[in-house]
């Protein structure tokens, strides 16, 4: 999906920007001691900032419709996946702050001759309350110039993106690939 206008670029990143890591404002939580040392707890958020890389996974489950592969030329009702509800729990694997990943991996890019480094110009954009005209002026830049590094700016963000980690079916590696891993597990 590439964003035509800078408007939908604006609606699909506020609607992923909270998922982010919490920022730790505070470093421990009051009146609270952890350990046989006594040292105070950290608060959640700062045990979030500590433990979790923004590559960080969870394990989930997705309720998804029923193709019925397995039933072959029984009935529907005989699939042995969903019983013949029609739909069955998938366990997928999703990162768990998606956006920061994005944010991280965008920290990575090349900056533009001339031009603001587009996590700066992303961090400026979510600091003036997603208002591109705003930020425009901020930046100091001609408005259609300003919209333009700012489109493309979340246009490299949204490519970034992923909710979770991409798996390669093992029919698709070579068969080196597949008894390394064989081995290894």
């Amino acid at each position: 999906m590439t964003f035509v206008a800078l408007t939908d670029a604006i609606d699909w990143t506020v609607a992923r920007w909270d998922g982010q890591r919490p920022v730790p404002i505070r470093l421990h939580q009051a009146r609270s001691v952890d350990g046989a040392l006594g040292g105070l707890m950290f608060t959640h958020s700062f045990a979030a900032a500590l433990d979790g890389s923004p590559s960080a996974t969870s394990d989930a489950v997705r309720t998804v419709a029923c193709y019925h592969p397995l039933a072959g030329t029984r009935p529907a009702r005989d699939c042995p996946e969903c019983f013949g509800i029609g739909v069955k729990d998938v366990r997928v694997v999703r990162y768990r702050y998606p956006m920061s990943l994005a944010l991280d991996k965008l920290a990575n890019v090349l900056r533009p001759r001339r031009h603001p480094h587009p996590l700066m110009l992303v961090f400026a954009l979510a600091d003036h309350r997603w208002d591109w005209q705003a930020t425009s002026r901020s930046l100091d830049v001609h408005p259609e110039t300003g919209e333009a590094l700012l489109l493309r700016a979340l246009r490299q963000l949204h490519s970034r993106y992923a909710e979770g980690p991409v798996h390669v079916s093992w029919l698709a590696k070579s068969e080196s690939q597949q008894h390394a891993e064989m081995l290894a597990s």
